[in-house]
């Protein structure tokens, strides 16, 4: 029976992945790094700090020494997870006739887990609803740009991101030689991707112009009026990362009181925890 729930457990896991893929945002935001291995309960990372300008001279001498200060930091690895049931009949009728596996239980589940993990990655861990124990990349940023930039109102995007590069450029980040993408609350993302100007030309364009290479993303775990910006995962490894002890993956069982005939108990989890190293190479959008 051991054998035949993990062959199921697999069989559901290789149903799941594609659909994950395209829903999960928080991954395609950040550097998500190997599997770390489930067993991986907490984490030490550095969150380094800046140093002091170069100078320059005709020559070398003291007093150019900063000792880069690494802010070590222990953090609890967050479990994504979701359970549900499959019909204990689906199953037998799998063992025996080896006919394609219902997933649909599994698939459900598997989206409110993601769902979890992405809200993690996006905006942070806040177990009793209000404060956060982990920060997300919206409530880590190190920069916030507040300046009144309606969405609904051509140009303001385009003065929203303008203004984010400024506050990051300001603080060191080569924000003319990196690729950004930018997250956005659901209405404002509708916004951003309707608006026009008096002439018909789309605002979007010119976003995605000055995006560098990256993309714009749609986040309902975002709340209306904000969104935030950040190096795309390609090049942002340095400033921040998903550390990932376990994709996503399916476990089954059975009730022992009912054997033979009790419906499966399933388990769609993952866990992973957000790194966030620079957080001045992230800047929000409070007032959009």
């Amino acid at each position: 029976m051991t054998n035949a729930l993990a062959t199921f457990s697999k069989e559901i896991d290789i149903k799941l992945v594609e659909p994950l893929r395209n829903v999960l945002k928080g991954r395609k935001l950040v550097h998500v790094t190997p599997e770390m291995g489930f067993g991986i309960t907490s984490v030490d990372w550095g969150k380094i700090t800046d140093v002091s300008d170069g100078h320059v001279s005709y020559g070398f001498r003291d007093g150019n020494i900063d000792k880069i200060d690494v802010a070590l930091n222990n953090s609890k690895v967050p479990v994504y997870w979701k359970d549900y049931a499959v019909d204990r009949r689906i199953y037998e009728s799998w063992m025996t006739k080896n006919i394609d596996v219902d997933a649909a239980s599994a698939l459900s589940a598997a989206y409110k887990a993601a769902k979890a993990e992405d809200t993690a990655i996006i905006m942070g861990v806040a177990n009793d609803g209000t404060n956060y124990d982990l920060n997300g990349l919206y409530q880590g940023a190190g920069n916030d740009f507040s300046t009144s930039a309606d969405f609904a109102t051509f140009g303001k995007a385009t003065t929203a991101l303008a203004g984010a590069y400024e506050l990051m450029d300001d603080d060191g980040i080569p924000v003319d030689s990196l690729p950004f993408n930018m997250c956005l609350a659901s209405t404002q993302y509708q916004q951003l991707m309707s608006i026009r100007n008096t002439n018909g030309l789309r605002e979007k364009q010119d976003i995605i112009d000055m995006l560098n290479g990256g993309e714009i993303f749609s986040s309902n775990a975002l709340t209306a009026g904000t969104g935030f910006v950040a190096p795309t995962a390609a090049v942002g490894e340095p400033y921040m990362d998903f550390y990932m002890t376990s994709d996503f993956r399916t476990e089954h069982g059975v009730d022992s009181k009912h054997p033979d005939t009790g419906d499966l108990n399933g388990r769609v989890y993952s866990a992973g925890i957000l790194r966030i190293k620079q957080n001045v190479a992230i800047c929000k959008l409070s007032n959009i």
